[in-house]
Formats: structure tokens, C-alpha cells, sequence
């Protein structure tokens, strides 16, 4: 049976994620969206991973839901409804939470809730003409599972916009409005996501994860003396932890 998730660990410290339903545009379903849960959860359980690349299979990152899993779902009752959101609600929660930097590679069409998993992801290149679009109203249904991370990536005032208008987003505008962090020529962007995942991969994992951890905090919590003791504790730590290392290493040189 055809595989919807690829996982790759060749090399150290990475794992790569792809989303493998190319016939469909990667569009997701249940069974989809609990793999991929499945897959981070047991990712997260790594110390040593450094970070996680995702991308999708063939010309679309993921183009919405599957349309046959939506024909399935209008005969069912309340709680299938809200397990299938429990669960989209706790992927879009993991990736967001994810203990090691997550890279994400897009192109083509990103729409619906793989808007949302763009926003929760750390690190976005997409090509030139990756496209987004909020669906949902389009259809009758609103965006509340990926609402706070629109928010947080796209501003209140824009995530509003494309979320009541429906209109799609060039790969340029996203840019603009953060989306995006880099805009690749679409035969560049595997080689370009390479150059950056070696250079990540360089550095320590505690450093990588712990600059996540600690920007989360402060973008999440209120600015207050309890935040500042908060990163003055973790600049020291992280301070001590490097001398110490380094102390120990020429010891061992000396010796």
C-alpha cells in the first residue's frame, strides 16, 4: 500500500517529511493529517534532530482538502466532525511547537488549512509561483483552526482580509507579508534548501532549538520582569554550557 507520508533520516540529524499523494495535489484527508501527526510526535522524541525539512511530492505542496473525504464526511454526526478537528488542531499545534526548527519548501498551490501549516512552520522558501488561498469561506466553512497562527504570520489585519475575501496570494505578496521568508526561481529551490540545511546542520542542536524555544516565549508571553529573568536565565545558561564544554575539550587536548 502506497505510503502517504515519506520519511527520510539519511542524513544526521535532519529528517526530511513529504507529504506523497502527488495524483491529488497532496490534498489531505484524516488519514493524512493523523500520519503526519503520528510521524512529528515520534520526530519530537529525538534529541539529536537538529531540524525538520517538509515539502510535498509533485507540482502542488497540498491544494486543500480531498474532495472524496469531504463527499464521505457529509453523512456523519458531530463527533466525526470534531475528531477530524481535534486532530487538524493538534497538527497545526505540533508543528507550531515542534521542539527542533521546521523548514518548509513550497510550490504550487497552498490552500485551505496547508495555509495554516505554512504559518506554523519556521523556516518558509517557496518558488515564484506558489500561490495561497483561504479557502474556507468559499465553501461555507471558516478558517477557526488555523485562525491564531494566520494571525501571528500574516497580521490581523491581512489574515482577516484573505480569509473573508477568499482571494489567493501571489508567492510576491506573501513575501511581503512575511509568509514567505525566501523567494526561490523554482529550479533553485531544492538547491537552495540544501545550502541552508547544511548550514544549520553545523551548528549545535541545544543552540538551534533552544534560539526557537526562547523566541516563541518572547513572542508569546507578556513583555514583564518575569519574561526578562526568563531569557537573562537562558542567555546565562547557554553561556555557561559553551564555556564549560569548551574548558572540557582543551583539557582533554591537553592531556
Amino acid at each position: 500500500m502506497k505510503e502517504t507520508i515519506i520519511i527520510e533520516r539519511d542524513i544526521p540529524g535532519l529528517a526530511r517529511v513529504v507529504l506523497n499523494k502527488p495524483e491529488t495535489g497532496n490534498a489531505y484527508d484524516d488519514e493524512l493529517i493523523c500520519t503526519l501527526v503520528t510521524a512529528l510526535d515520534d520526530l519530537a522524541g529525538d534529541p539529536e534532530l537538529k531540524m525538520v525539512w517538509l515539502s510535498g511530492k509533485g507540482a502542488h505542496f497540498c491544494t486543500g482538502p480531498d474532495r472524496q473525504w469531504l463527499e464521505r464526511r457529509k453523512q456523519v454526526g458531530r463527533a466525526e466532525h470534531y475528531q477530524d478537528a481535534e486532530q487538524l488542531a493538534r497538527l497545526l499545534a505540533t508543528l507550531y511547537h515542534f521542539p527542533a526548527p521546521v523548514l518548509l519548501t513550497l510550490r504550487g498551490d497552498v490552500n485551505a488549512a496547508a495555509v495554516g501549516i505554512a504559518c506554523c512552520c519556521d523556516l518558509v522558501l517557496a518558488s515564484e509561483h506558489t500561490s495561497f488561498c483561504i479557502t474556507e469561506s468559499l465553501f461555507g466553512q471558516v478558517p477557526a483552526l488555523s485562525s491564531p497562527y494566520l494571525v501571528k504570520a500574516l497580521g490581523e489585519r491581512a489574515a482577516t482580509y484573505y480569509a473573508l475575501t477568499g482571494d489567493s496570494i501571489d508567492a510576491y505578496t506573501a513575501t511581503r507579508l512575511g509568509l514567505i521568508n525566501r523567494l526561490i526561481p523554482g529550479d533553485e529551490l531544492d538547491a537552495y534548501a540544501d545550502v541552508l540545511v547544511n548550514s544549520m546542520l553545523a551548528r549545535s542542536v541545544d543552540s538551534l532549538r533552544t534560539t526557537k524555544q526562547v523566541l516563541h516565549l518572547a513572542a508569546n508571553e507578556t513583555y514583564d520582569d518575569d519574561l526578562i529573568e526568563t531569557v537573562i536565565d537562558c542567555s546565562t545558561d547557554v553561556r555557561f554550557q559553551v564555556s564549560e564544554s569548551r574548558r572540557q575539550s582543551a583539557a582533554s587536548n591537553k592531556q
